[in-house]
């Protein structure tokens, strides 16, 4: 198993937050502009206290990125399939199980955190990313290799999520000094 921790400075309060991941265009945007295509939202339910999301879509894998003994395994064309619950336990604390799977590949990632209101209109939040695969022998060069494609997804969700916050939701909120 391959690990580690994630954590980002949102500049916006939890409210604003809830209110943006709870938005279906926010997910279905986010994910297309990442290079994203067909991107299918399978059930997004949300209610005061509770986010669930289930969706799958398409990306493009550039081979060249992996090593030349894991490229026969890899289409061109990749499904994820995406799962997150978010609970709201507190006015300031939002916690989170996140599963994002290939289709058809042995491997898969987990995630649980947390996202804590810190100050006004700035939140902070922290997931622990535990990367799985069952393959014997290869199972943790392939886990080293998802991880890394996920780090890199998870930097572009990131910079999509502030660009977003900055033209829409979060232009109202104020940066904690």
């Amino acid at each position: 198993m391959y690990e580690f921790t994630r954590r980002d400075d949102l500049p916006a309060d939890l409210d604003r937050l809830w209110a943006t991941f709870g938005d279906p265009a926010y997910a279905r945007e986010k994910y297309v502009a990442l290079g994203s295509h067909d991107v299918r939202i399978l059930r997004f339910d949300v209610r005061a206290t509770e986010i669930e999301v289930e969706l799958e879509r398409q990306v493009h894998v550039d081979r060249r990125q992996w090593p030349r003994w894991s490229q026969p395994a890899l289409a061109a064309v990749q499904t994820l399939r995406h799962r997150s619950s978010w609970r709201r336990v507190s006015p300031s604390r939002v916690v989170a199980t996140l599963e994002i799977a290939p289709v058809g590949q042995p491997v898969r990632a987990d995630g649980t955190g947390r996202i804590d209101e810190v100050a006004p209109a700035h939140a902070v939040m922290t997931v622990h990313w535990r990367v799985r695969s069952p393959v014997p022998l290869l199972g943790r060069r392939i886990e080293r290799l998802f991880a890394r494609q996920l780090r890199a997804a998870l930097d572009a969700d990131y910079a999509f999520t502030l660009r977003w916050g900055s033209g829409r939701a979060f232009r109202d909120a104020k940066r904690a000094t």
